[in-house]
């Protein structure tokens, strides 16, 4: 008996004889993983795998052993009578497979008690999130479960070589000795729980469906031969100042591509070529090192599709090898687009930093799936200047562990570089980090000082705007509300004005934005009112530009919208403050403003390096990801609040602790890049109304699916408050659409968005 229809026809015939054959000693030979799959083979093949995944790193011997184990539990009568049940379509209550396993392994190595709580940790969560080894509560529901005797019979047994396990693991702790080896022993969790997870999906998905994994393997010659061609005609068809820099920057970056595996900066003006620079250095990188893989992780949506095409036009790839991970993308291919935004494994990926950070400090297998394909790759980030202050020291440590640990090189790209090695928990940047050396840029544009001590009421804004307005001028905004008020102000004096903001749908978005781009390329007067969306990735050009006060690093990036090209003499940037300003959920731009002001007092207003080294020195506390009763960073490295709690427990009282500290699965329920709690509502605009409609009449869940996927373009991001405000005002259209969130098509106007 040794396959799955002898087993079904042997149950549906005969149920006592199959339970007799399923007890026997024939078990092990007899069970089923899944449907057309033996038990033993598919331990077997994921145990190769992970081992294969571990070889990056170092923990081959620990990873063939969690491979083997993570579904032991699976032979067992229990589960074979329950899998049968399944198959036949019987209802039948779930039968757990993995705490057997789980334990096993814990009881296999008590020598080394650490290494039983990460084995089983990974095992049981295989199939949901990590557990904490310790909760902020003092709770060790972990240890707790895996030191509880089993009543699975061992059906074979699993030989564990802990001696050897241990020294791969004293090994790679020992790689980065200025590191927090807590914090790093919470992030080597999440690596092997990674490579576990993945090996075990890859290989159930190969089940019955013909797919094998094949890694995808990088052709970089190809991809250098490539962009070399497409530089050159860029340089053939543009001769100006700003063309010659961006050469010589582009030059430095593909001689850079030949240094070690390290931390590095590429400090580069708005206009620069930051793309094809920091691209060109990547793929050098990548041939000379045979790295697996490039990816880009970008700060905002509405600059990541523009990032990609221009990656796509360069290397003449198609989409299958420029992975976009983000919600807004549409792919051709479903199925091969789930696969691979799980993993993470094709040349070239670029997704948005939320979708990154959020993946790395998640707990949860689908999101930590893609973790070990950050290893031996290149990671660039774009604009690195727009991380939450809050995350600071938690992207330092992460990103000294990939470099480390995963033998990854990290790139940080932006026009103002924030001092990130100069924080208590320091970015570990590799010796003489910049790629290429500084270069003083032609002088494009004057910051002038027109704060008044009182502020701008919109009435004197709407003045000021007017009587600075030349042939193209930008305004740019703190808040949507500013952008609104400024807009109708200036709409109320029969003045064309363009506005821009995130109360606007992206296709909204994406529309206005071709329509000021044609009226420039056309040199039609534009005056434009806009968020700080614009700051970033949008190649767009105004004469003038004015700046509602914020950072210093906030207004650099505006004044990189201002002459971009340096087709204009030298353009201006005026520096403004709105009346009675509320800035109460923007705290790091109230007092990154506090600080600016200060600068223009000193006279320093060109200083960005003087206004990080204040920015950060008064905001050092906050870099911890602060939470009530202590901080996220805590929470995976020493966790004083669980440890504190435990000791308190009365039921913890004369037990030993767990070995390992951590609790991984609190830190990532409290962690999220942007505020908890938005909620998408679609509005009418475009072809919403007909996809709506289409959503209506179609009843089949894949064609809702598709549906929801194009609708996706035409959503806003609100807060919950502003949810339950548009609710108490009628404007949610509860009556046609019942199981969406859809704003009433007289609250969204064709101009500004959000009319509320």
């Amino acid at each position: 008996m040794n396959g799955q229809i002898d087993l079904l026809t042997l149950y549906n015939q005969d149920k006592e004889a199959f339970r007799q054959i399923i007890s026997g000693s024939e078990m092990w030979d007899i069970a089923l993983a899944r449907r057309n799959q033996l038990l033993k083979t598919h331990l077997s093949e994921v145990s190769k795998l992970a081992r294969q995944f571990g070889s990056k790193f170092g923990l081959e011997e620990f990873l063939s052993v969690a491979g083997y184990l993570h579904d032991y539990g699976k032979a067992s009568p229990e589960w074979l009578e329950y899998l049968i049940k399944k198959l036949m379509s019987e209802d039948a209550p779930i039968v757990p497979h993995s705490i057997h396993g789980a334990k096993y392994a814990f009881a296999k190595t008590k020598s080394f008690p650490f290494i039983g709580e990460i084995l089983g940790n990974i095992i049981l969560s295989h199939h949901g999130k990590l557990y904490d080894n310790i909760s902020p509560e003092g709770e060790t529901l972990l240890n707790d479960n895996l030191s509880t005797e089993s009543d699975f019979e061992v059906q074979k047994e699993i030989p564990v070589n802990v001696n050897l396990i241990y020294n791969e693991f004293t090994d790679i702790l020992n790689v980065d000795k200025n590191a927090d080896i807590r914090f790093n022993l919470s992030m080597l969790i999440k690596l092997v729980y990674s490579c576990l997870v993945d090996a075990d999906r890859l290989n159930t998905s190969g089940v019955g469906n013909g797919v094998v994994y094949s890694p995808i393997l990088p052709e970089w010659d190809n991809l250098i031969l490539k962009l070399e061609e497409k530089l050159t005609q860029l340089q053939a068809k543009e001769q100006s100042e700003m063309s010659v820099l961006r050469k010589i920057v582009s030059d430095n970056c593909k001689v850079a591509g030949l240094r070690e595996i390290g931390i590095y900066k590429l400090e580069i003006i708005t206009g620069g070529g930051k793309t094809f620079a920091s691209l060109r250095f990547a793929l050098e990188h990548a041939r000379h090192h045979k790295l697996d893989r490039i990816i880009y992780v970008i700060p905002y949506l509405s600059i990541i599709s523009q990032t990609a095409k221009e990656i796509r036009t360069a290397l003449d790839l198609d989409e299958n090898m420029v992975l976009e991970h983000h919600s807004s993308f549409l792919p051709d291919d479903e199925q091969y687009y789930k696969l691979h935004t799980d993993r993470w494994d094709t040349t070239i990926i670029i997704t948005t930093q939320v979708q990154f950070l959020e993946s790395l400090f998640s707990a949860k297998g689908s999101d930590l799936r893609k973790f070990h394909n950050m290893a031996n790759s290149v990671l660039i980030f774009d604009e690195a200047q727009s991380l939450p202050i809050k995350c600071i020291h938690l992207f330092n440590s992460a990103m000294n562990f990939i470099n480390k640990i995963c033998k990854s090189t990290i790139l940080l790209c932006t026009a103002t570089q924030p001092p990130f090695e100069s924080a208590l928990r320091k970015l570990a940047f590799s010796d003489y980090p910049s790629l290429t050396e500084y270069m003083e840029p032609p002088k494009r544009y004057e910051i002038r000082n027109e704060l008044k001590a009182s502020g701008y009421t919109y009435p004197e804004l709407a003045e000021f705007v007017l009587k600075k307005h030349q042939k193209s001028t930008l305004v740019i905004l703190n808040t949507k509300k500013a952008v609104k008020l400024l807009y109708k102000e200036l709409y109320r004096r029969k003045v064309p004005v363009f506005h821009l903001s995130n109360n606007m749908c992206s296709a909204h978005l994406e529309n206005e934005i071709e329509k000021i781009v044609k009226c420039l390329d056309d040199e039609k007067p534009v005056l434009c009112i806009s968020s700080q969306l614009i700051e970033a990735g949008v190649d767009i050009s105004f004469e003038c530009v004015i700046r509602d006060l914020a950072g210093l690093d906030s207004i650099f990036q505006a004044a990189g919208r201002c002459n971009r090209h340096g087709k204009s003499k030298i353009g201006n940037v005026f520096v403004i403050n709105i009346r009675d300003e509320d800035l109460g959920r923007l705290p790091d731009i109230k007092k990154g403003a506090m600080i600016t002001r200060r600068l223009f007092n000193e006279d320093k207003i060109y200083d960005i390096d003087l206004y990080y080294k204040h920015y950060f020195y008064t905001q050092q506390k906050e870099m911890d990801y602060n939470i009530d009763g202590g901080s996220i960073y805590d929470l995976l490295s020493s966790n004083k609040q669980g440890q504190g709690a435990y000791l308190k427990r009365k039921d913890k009282q004369g037990k030993k602790p767990p070995e390992i500290w951590s609790a991984i699965r609190s830190a990532a329920d409290e962690f999220y890049v942007i505020d908890k709690g938005r909620i998408d509502v679609i509005v009418h605009y475009g072809e919403s109304t007909e996809l709506l409609e289409k959503y209506n009449t179609v009843k089949n869940i894949e064609g809702k699916r598709k549906i929801l996927k194009n609708l996706s373009g035409y959503s806003i991001s609100l807060y919950r408050y502003q949810l339950d405000l548009l609710k108490k005002n009628g404007a949610i259209d509860n009556q046609n659409y019942k199981d969406l969130t859809v704003l009433k098509n007289n609250f969204y106007d064709k101009t500004i968005g959000l009319n509320f």
